[in-house]
């Protein structure tokens, strides 16, 4: 296992009234799953997928366990260093995106001076030559508190007994919502199980319909108080897009480079993970219209 890119275990997605009781919860960290391998003092991280990022992250270095081996299971988030000092640290998934495609060295030392890398963790897959698989998630979540020593570089995800106050409170402060584990369970390798499980809280906004991609594939503009904020790229329901198509041949104001713009008329309610770092929707989805639309 060591110092080979392993799939981990994905998150079963459920939808808030399925949040589990007697399990325990986390928050949900909004950046991107990383497998830290420790060896003899030497350390490597791959991405779920399997890609080794340790060349992209200088703060790896940094990082000395009381253990000869281990394999971290966690997630790779960023803080901008530059935000103001008299305000809360705010994470975004653009600086964490940022972080994973800056590649060249020289620019990978310059970026970390503003956007530092932390690793938060909840699970340890390996130790001491061992894997741990076959233990509960309660046992790895031991063995881990037993290793690590919160620091600058890496932390550990604190645990909650109660999810459903959880999720609220992630859902009040605008986070992506929160992960549960089950713990008794082990953990099973390349699998999507639902002995660990996400449930986002999605945000929703009213927008207008102001574009409509015509080459390249579905495409539509979206604006929120006269600002672009982002395009819906998963199509709805072809009803919706029937509709839609008849209602908004009247309501053309130009065509340029592929797109047609319209009177920002027709409104729509939006389903969306967060706003990204520059006022966009993140992954917006089309639920339903709220300007009257015969279908």
């Amino acid at each position: 296992m060591l110092n080979r890119p392993l799939k981990p275990m994905l998150l079963h997605p459920l939808q808030p009234n399925e949040i589990k009781k007697n399990w325990k919860s986390s928050l949900k960290w909004d950046g991107f799953r990383t497998l830290i391998h420790y060896d003899n003092g030497k350390v490597r991280a791959f991405t779920r997928h399997g890609t080794e990022i340790t060349s992209r992250f200088p703060e790896l270095m940094n990082i000395k366990l009381p253990v000869k081996t281990a394999i971290l299971d966690g997630e790779c988030i960023a803080f901008d260093l530059t935000q103001p000092k008299d305000q809360p640290p705010k994470l975004w998934w653009d600086d964490a995106m940022t972080r994973f495609n800056t590649k060249q060295e020289s620019s990978v030392k310059q970026i970390a001076k503003t956007l530092k890398a932390h690793f938060p963790l909840w699970d340890v897959l390996y130790l001491d030559g061992k894997p741990l698989l076959h233990k509960s998630f309660m046992e790895r979540r031991e063995a881990l508190l037993s290793i690590v020593q919160p620091s600058e570089v890496l932390s550990i995800t604190p645990l909650y007994d109660d999810g459903q106050q959880l999720f609220l409170k992630a859902k009040e402060l605008s986070l992506e919502g929160i992960c549960q584990y089950n713990p008794a369970a082990p953990i099973h390798l390349d699998t999507r199980s639902k002995n660990m499980i996400k449930v986002k809280a999605y945000q929703y906004i009213t927008c207008q319909i102001t574009s409509v991609r015509l080459k390249g594939g579905f495409g539509w503009g979206l604006t929120a108080n006269g600002m672009y904020v982002g395009m819906i790229e998963f199509p709805p329901s072809n009803e919706f897009i029937r509709a839609f198509n008849q209602i908004s041949k009247q309501l053309v104001r130009s065509e340029y480079k592929g797109w047609r713009y319209l009177e920002p008329v027709i409104s729509c309610k939006i389903k969306f993970q967060c706003f990204t770092k520059d006022g966009k929707l993140r992954s917006p989805k089309f639920e339903e219209f709220c300007t009257p639309i015969f279908m």
